[in-house]
């Protein structure tokens, strides 16, 4: 027994001898990027029902008008179109992408009617000589109001 306890040094010796060098271990190999072949097939924290998010659309916000006088003297309520836009059938596609405001008053959403790329009209209700005025379009109190654009072209601020 004590030339067995004697001897265990040099078998380990022996044995760590007989193990292949560092170099030749074979490495496992890497799995490939997502979307090549011989991926995982599984990763148990990707869900795939759930899509991935996409980034916050950015766009720039513009004042387009700004009254000297309160809004309400200038501009001209239209009880069918505030109906329309409670309805979603007359708003603003991004709600205050263009905004105007009076005097100590929140900002409303513009819409041209010319130019009507960011009002949704499916019922073509708009008119080209005309600007529309949105307050309140994400709620159930939509109100739209309406002025001619000759009448309120000096209020208007150019880019």
């Amino acid at each position: 027994m004590p030339t067995l306890l004697r001897a265990l040094p040099f078998l380990l010796l022996a044995g760590f001898a007989a193990l292949p060098a560092r170099a030749e271990i074979q490495q496992r190999p890497r799995p490939q990027p997502e979307g090549a072949l011989g991926r995982l097939p599984w990763q148990s924290w990707h869900d795939g029902a759930i899509a991935p998010q996409r980034p916050t659309p950015q766009y720039q916000q513009r004042i387009v008008f700004a009254f000297d006088k309160p809004s309400d003297t200038l501009l001209t309520p239209s009880r069918e179109l505030s109906q329309l836009c409670r309805r979603n059938l007359f708003v603003q596609q991004i709600n205050l992408h263009y905004r105007a405001f009076g005097p100590g008053e929140r900002p409303m959403g513009v819409g041209f009617g010319s130019l009507s790329f960011n009002i949704y009209d499916p019922g073509q209700k708009r008119s080209p000589d005309r600007v529309y005025f949105f307050k309140d379009q994400d709620t159930g109190r939509c109100q739209v109001f309406t002025a001619r654009l000759e009448d309120i072209r000096r209020y208007f601020i150019r880019p």
